[in-house]
């Protein structure tokens, strides 16, 4: 419920019971149990009632709450960065809201029966309950478990090593069972699943970086004895904890493998993207979902770590520049509505290719088992695209033609077509390729093109429509990029500074942006300015005087050129000395 941001539930009927029947809970003197309980109230907490209380929280705190039950969206994005300042904000919004405490505290109060040892547990576990401290383990435990759906496991492990509430001893208690179930599943390779126990000994071990809950050191423990299947891996590992740290950790380490591993084992769940099921074997279906999960990786890692700022945009060409949007929301709304086509336009060199990519890997990023499938098409490279577009893309990306016709009648898409421009193209795509007709393709189209490609009746060229019916304009939605503001040339500059450590720091950029006037108007174009980064350090001589200096679109092109040729010629060179090296 908290994941599909449900809201207005019953007080009476849903909200009452369920809080009811946590709270009775609260007296076990299983610690693990406790730690259930609190982990589901606090998804409980993430699924408003209908009752005014509610409301009145939700009009102090409405941009955090929103932040917590929108959470599982903002993880598809895999910002994490942003994602682990989110988990600061959201403590710190949180901080305020005494009539959430006040609701809170009939669950944590009285959970005080944790057993021997266990009141430093539950002190850390009302930290992690109350809103009055920095705490969202919560949260960050369930960005945690989309990280390992998605095979994230480095960024998995960004997150629990940066997160505000990586000494939470909840936090903490998610994270060793998440590692414990990474370890026992044979379906992670034998790499993966010995990081994980590495992990796991080195939260036990290094008391100055995790801390000293006890209640966390038993639970590692309790887990490393459970992992039966890798016996020779664990015994050594827990023959070198066994000596680790002072008489008090030592004792606790032995009483911990006296009473051994408990009762609660760890769930193994075999990710989505082991094989197709038995029933595909059954009926002799092909193996679609690890196609596209290996089409996903290779596409992510294309993408790798480049400079980028989300652009704006304008609703059409005849549109105020001044009534700019985000076009990454603007398309995403486009998405979850009714129509089939987005246009982009823009200028050369705009960021239409761009952003184009990024859409690809915003939506690959959130892809999980069944969802609409994004697939990036560059239309130049598409021979005659105006015919089966869709099938040839797949067929360069190795699918076999079982799947790609069983993509064809069971798989809906999200096609992003680059380059209409720059292929030369007049015909309607959306309609010679037959999406959404019967026995076609089942898809919805973000596609670019140049601006000034385009005639005065450019978007019959555009709009939805099939061979028995006229275009619809209803089901079409166009926007034009803008150029970057002077705040989002800042940002890339700082960016581009941060990602490719170039001889100039952000401020020998910027002082050369204010005293070349002919730089001002270029670097508002996307493509000028990465130019503008690469070659200014080689075009401006130190010491120079830079108010004097003239700078134009074709000196920026040729400079570019030539470093870009002479780039070239040494990776040749490096390439034919490599075999001599070896």
């Amino acid at each position: 419920m908290a994941d599909a941001n449900v809201k207005g539930l019953s007080r009476e009927n849903i909200h009452e019971p369920l809080s009811a029947y946590l709270n009775g809970l609260k007296g076990s003197k299983d610690p693990y149990l406790v730690y259930q309980a609190a982990y589901a109230y606090q998804a409980l907490l993430c699924v408003p009632d209908d009752e005014s209380l509610w409301q009145a929280t939700l009009r102090r705190t409405g941009k955090i709450i929103q932040g917590v039950s929108g959470l599982v969206s903002a993880v598809k994005g895999l910002d994490l960065g942003r994602f682990i300042e989110g988990l600061e904000d959201i403590q710190k919004g949180l901080a305020g809201a005494t009539e959430m405490v006040r609701i809170v505290k009939r669950t944590y109060e009285g959970t005080l029966s944790l057993g021997e040892g266990g009141r430093g547990f539950f002190e850390c576990l009302q930290e992690g309950l109350s809103f009055d401290r920095k705490c969202a383990w919560y949260s960050a435990l369930r960005g945690a478990d989309m990280l390992i759906s998605n095979g994230e496991l480095a960024e998995f492990r960004k997150l629990v090593c940066e997160a505000p509430c990586r000494r939470d001893a909840a936090f903490q208690w998610g994270v060793c069972q998440r590692l414990g179930e990474i370890a026992a599943n044979s379906v992670w390779d034998a790499g993966t699943r010995q990081s994980a126990i590495e992990f796991l000994v080195e939260i036990y071990r290094n008391d100055t970086v995790w801390g000293d809950q006890a209640n966390v050191k038993q639970w590692v423990v309790n887990i490393l004895m459970q992992l039966t299947s890798l016996p020779g891996v664990i015994e050594a590992q827990l023959q070198e904890m066994q000596k680790d740290g002072d008489s008090g950790k030592k004792a606790l380490y032995q009483t911990c493998r006296e009473n051994g591993p408990g009762l609660h084992s760890l769930k193994v769940v075999s990710p989505e993207i082991a094989s197709p099921s038995l029933l595909d074997r059954v009926q002799e279906r092909p193996d679609i979902e690890s196609a596209l999960r290996q089409l996903r990786r290779r596409r992510l890692k294309e993408r790798g770590n480049v400079v980028y700022i989300h652009p704006d945009a304008k609703a059409s060409l005849q549109s105020s520049d001044e009534a700019r949007f985000p076009l990454m929301e603007k398309v995403d709304e486009f998405l979850s509505s009714d129509k089939k086509v987005f246009l982009l336009l823009g200028d050369s060199g705009a960021g239409k290719s761009s952003f184009n990519r990024e859409l690809e890997c915003h939506l690959w990023k959130s892809y999980k088992k069944s969802d609409v499938i994004p697939l990036y098409i560059n239309l130049p490279s598409i021979e005659k695209p105006e015919h089966d577009m869709i099938a040839k893309q797949l067929r360069k990306a190795e699918f076999t033609e079982p799947q790609i016709r069983e993509l064809k009648h069971h798989h809906q898409f999200i096609l992003i077509c680059d380059g209409y421009d720059e292929s030369q193209q007049n015909h309607n795509l959306y309609t010679s390729n037959h999406l959404n007709q019967e026995g076609g393709w089942n898809a919805k189209m973000v596609i670019s093109c140049r601006s000034e490609y385009l005639g005065v009746d450019y978007r019959d060229r555009f709009q939805p429509g099939d061979r028995n019916r006229p275009s619809d304009p209803s089901s079409f939605q166009e926007a034009v990029i803008s150029p970057f503001s002077v705040s989002q040339v800042y940002d890339y500059i700082t960016q581009y500074v941060s990602v490719n450590r170039p001889s100039w720091n952000v401020r020998d950029y910027l002082i050369a942006l204010y005293l070349i006037p002919s730089l001002e108007g270029l670097v508002r174009n996307p493509f000028l300015m990465s130019l503008s980064l690469e070659v200014l350090p080689r075009m401006v001589d130190p010491g120079q005087d830079l108010s004097a200096a003239h700078i134009t679109r074709m000196a920026l092109y040729d400079l570019f050129i030539e470093h870009w040729l002479e780039r070239g010629k040494k990776r040749i060179v490096e390439k034919e000395l490599s075999p001599q090296a070896k």
